[in-house]
């Protein structure tokens, strides 16, 4: 018990991402876990560890994005993802593509190899691991490919030829902004890079062509935002101030993460003039259901969280928002597969495996109920789906 506190109070003074299994049962249980990486992602790294007699084994993610696993007898640790500052890829497949990091995403942080390295040694340490440093070193030059992490990825492609800015894209950007959810944003970058390139937007450099794109976003975004109801004052002096921002940066990456950072900022404004309309405890809880459409929380785990009563909770949800929290869960759900269906090639039966339905024929069904068509049709046809919002359903104003 006291290594294990010092092992979770080490965990939490670094930072990282992090999860520790109990191996000691049939399967693998969570005793330790921080930041925003879902419990599923770090089962299947478990699960896709090669040999679990191996002290250290590193996932690699990206060219510059890795996960540590660290076994003992009875215990699992993984730290990550992590991104490497000096980490190169060995082969490039095509040079004129870079895979852009973004942080807010993964909530992790970025360091050496060698810190990482000196890190890793120092909780194998703490968990009375024999484990040498030439171990380690060798764990991440043998690192096994990874694409657990691949939906938070963004790969863009500098090249000769360039397509527009697709329909999904901006559909999925605008939306994010109009329903004030900044946990949306990253999927709309997600669903640029399925369906296409950043367009050529400028002749010069290709520093000059992704900050042209990122104007081009934020002023899709400043349209959502004023119909959202942001004031058009507000909105056009927020616009010039991340106009000003792009053209000061001097990298590809900075561009990109500043334009998610610009967008989420948006979306997050637009978030605080829904929810000031709501008292602190709907509030809170129509938050958690929001930010975790994946986790079927029960009203009596709602309540217990925010310290009320499953009735005084029920009754004052449904007063404010219009409906019971359950038909609120479902349509959170469904808001999520649309943003899927159109941001990924994902199947529906995986997309109903992530959101926890039972099946893919009760996603289906609610889907169908909710939406009018099915999912399948809906990703076939976005247009279907242009006007769907979640507050549609819901009692709550806009500004």
């Amino acid at each position: 018990m006291i290594s294990l506190r010092l092992e979770t109070r080490y965990l939490e003074a670094i930072g990282a991402p992090a999860v520790i299994f109990s191996t000691a049962q049939a399967q693998p249980e969570v005793i330790f876990k921080q930041g925003k990486i879902l419990t599923t992602a770090y089962t299947a790294i478990f699960h896709a560890i090669p040999d679990h007699e191996a002290a250290v084994t590193v996932f690699q993610h990206s060219q510059n994005l890795f996960s540590v696993c660290l076994m003992t007898r009875d215990q699992c640790d993984i730290l990550g993802p992590i991104l490497l500052t000096d980490a190169t890829s060995q082969a490039p497949e095509r040079p004129q593509a870079r895979t852009i990091y973004l942080p807010q995403v993964l909530s992790t942080y970025a360091i050496s190899r060698e810190q990482c390295i000196n890190q890793i040694l120092a909780l194998a340490q703490i968990i009375h691991l024999p484990l040498a440093e030439e171990a380690v070193a060798t764990a991440f030059d043998q690192a096994v490919p990874s694409n657990q992490f691949n939906d938070k990825l963004i790969l863009v492609n500098f090249e000769d030829e360039g397509a527009h800015v697709s329909y999904a894209y901006e559909k999925a950007l605008k939306t994010a902004v109009e329903l004030g959810k900044p946990s949306m944003v990253h999927d709309a970058f997600v669903g640029l890079v399925n369906s296409g390139r950043i367009g050529i937007l400028s002749d010069g450099s290709n520093l000059r062509n992704i900050k042209n794109w990122g104007i081009i976003s934020t002023s899709v975004t400043l349209r959502a935002a004023i119909h959202a109801g942001m004031d058009f004052d507000q909105a056009y002096s927020l616009n010039d101030h991340y106009v000003r921002t792009l053209e000061t940066l001097t990298s590809y990456d900075e561009v990109m993460s500043a334009i998610e950072t610009m967008v989420k900022d948006m979306a997050q404004r637009v978030h605080q003039l829904r929810a000031v309309h709501l008292s602190a405890p709907v509030r809170r809880a129509y938050q958690i259901i929001l930010n975790s459409p994946e986790a079927n929380v029960t009203v009596t785990q709602l309540a217990n969280q925010l310290g009320r009563s499953p009735h005084y909770l029920s009754s004052l949800f449904h007063a404010e928002i219009g409906l019971p929290i359950s038909r609120f869960k479902i349509l959170v759900k469904i808001n999520r597969a649309i943003e899927i269906l159109q941001t990924t090639n994902l199947p529906l039966s995986e997309i109903a495996a992530i959101l926890n339905f039972a099946d893919q024929a009760h996603l289906t069904r609610e889907f169908k109920r909710f939406v009018g068509v099915p999912p399948n049709k809906a990703r076939k046809n976005p247009h279907l789906t242009e006007d769907w919002h979640l507050y549609n359903f819901t009692n709550i104003n806009i500004g």
